[in-house]
């Protein structure tokens, strides 16, 4: 349905004669829209003399329809199919019997007032919005920021008239549903980094403890809004992995290049040269300067499901820290189960190095360490690092 406008267009030119043509020096009279379902109450005057009255419009068959509707309950109704003039020219013999006044009809409908106008159209265009279930996820991206800063608006202007001016009042989320199952929560104002890079790490790491698969966090972050999404949280596994590659040094050996093992590991000494190593290893040993050096080794089934082989270090001097695990440091860790001429190839380098420290002992800001050795391991363990094929009873007492 076209809606029309009041009056009908007319093109004068400048002697008052109609013209059809689109030549210049025109003028156009003042129009007006005509709405569909428009529906308009008004009271004035006061006391005993209050009137209000009830203006409508609407299309039947493609021709509007002027409705004037007056009394205490709008019992009376004056309607024209000609014009919002010719309605208002009935209705002013019945408001004031006698009277050669004239009403302005598109005064008494409002039409010339850019409220109602304004309201007209958004009503119309709230009819045109398509339901939620229509739409695609960026349309509904763009309602639910539309809606958040209408929000926040409101709450700034709200919260004036509600708290004093130095309470600091701040809107965190906003949270809501539609169709009483789709949950949306917008975040409002600035974010937090480091809140949410300690989130995301927490979340590597119980998706890492746990094995939760990709498919089970998601059914999750559905749940439980407040989980970061997947890719977020695999970003952040991305970038402690390469922090790591870069303060660990991982090197690819070739398994059948055994006289260039020592050359792929490579070999830094200059930490034991380390100024504040060095002051910290004099403020825990004193005056003695023999280190007992405890080497454990153990293989590891973590929940029946991730096996390892791992080698310790745990320097004994510290007598009041042996059972606390930041004094434990793993140096070794082979992720799978034990294989001997792996492991024998692999460790060969550490035994040389143990070895040298043994038979030559340390030189480090001008003192000479020794190295006292101490093995902790099962058989198996202890039968490797000794260069035996394994425990047997020739060596180990049954």
């Amino acid at each position: 349905m076209t809606e029309r406008v009041y009056p009908n267009a007319i093109v004068l030119n400048k002697k008052n004669i109609l013209e059809t043509s689109n030549e210049s020096n025109k003028f156009q009279k003042k129009t007006y829209k005509i709405p569909h379902g428009y529906v308009v109450k008004t009271t004035w005057s006061r006391a005993s003399k209050k009137q209000t009255i009830c203006r409508e419009i609407d299309y039947i068959n493609a021709v509007p329809q002027f409705h004037i509707k007056y009394d205490s309950n709008f019992q009376y109704v004056v309607s024209s199919t000609k014009s919002v003039t010719n309605a208002a020219i009935k209705y002013e013999p019945l408001l004031k019997p006698g009277t050669k006044a004239k009403i302005s009809g598109p005064i008494l409908f409002g039409l010339q007032l850019d409220s109602i106008r304004k309201a007209h159209e958004s009503r119309k265009r709230g009819n045109l919005i398509k339901p939620a279930i229509n739409c695609t996820s960026s349309i509904l991206e763009k309602r639910i920021k539309k809606l958040a800063i209408k929000i926040q608006s409101n709450f700034k202007n709200d919260i004036k008239r509600v708290y004093h001016q130095s309470d600091q009042v701040i809107l965190d989320n906003i949270k809501f549903s539609v169709n009483k199952k789709d949950c949306f929560q917008v975040s409002c104002g600035l974010e937090n980094e480091i809140n949410r890079t300690h989130q995301f790490r927490s979340v590597v790491k119980a998706d890492y403890q746990g094995q939760i698969s990709r498919e089970s966090y998601q059914e999750l972050a559905a749940v439980e809004g407040n989980l970061p999404c997947k890719n977020s949280v695999s970003n952040e596994r991305i970038a402690i992995t390469d922090n790591m590659n870069q303060l660990i040094k991982i090197s690819l050996v070739n398994m059948n290049r055994r006289d260039k093992l020592e050359e792929a590991l490579g070999s830094d000494e200059s930490e034991f040269r380390n100024p504040e190593i060095t002051r910290e290893a004099i403020d825990i040993m004193g005056i003695n300067t023999t280190i007992h050096l405890r080497v454990s080794s153990d293989e590891c089934n973590v929940e029946c499901k991730i096996k390892h082989v791992m080698i310790t270090f745990m320097i004994l001097n510290h007598k009041e820290h042996h059972h606390h695990a930041d004094y434990h440091y793993t140096t070794v860790l082979y992720p799978q189960t034990e294989k001997y001429n792996i492991l024998e190839f692999i460790l060969n380098p550490f035994f040389n190095e143990l070895q040298s420290l043994k038979e030559n002992e340390l030189e480090a800001a001008e003192i000479l360490w020794n190295f006292e050795l101490y093995f902790s391991s099962d058989w198996k363990s202890l039968a490797i690092c000794l260069g035996l094929n394994g425990p047997t009873s020739n060596y180990f007492c049954p």
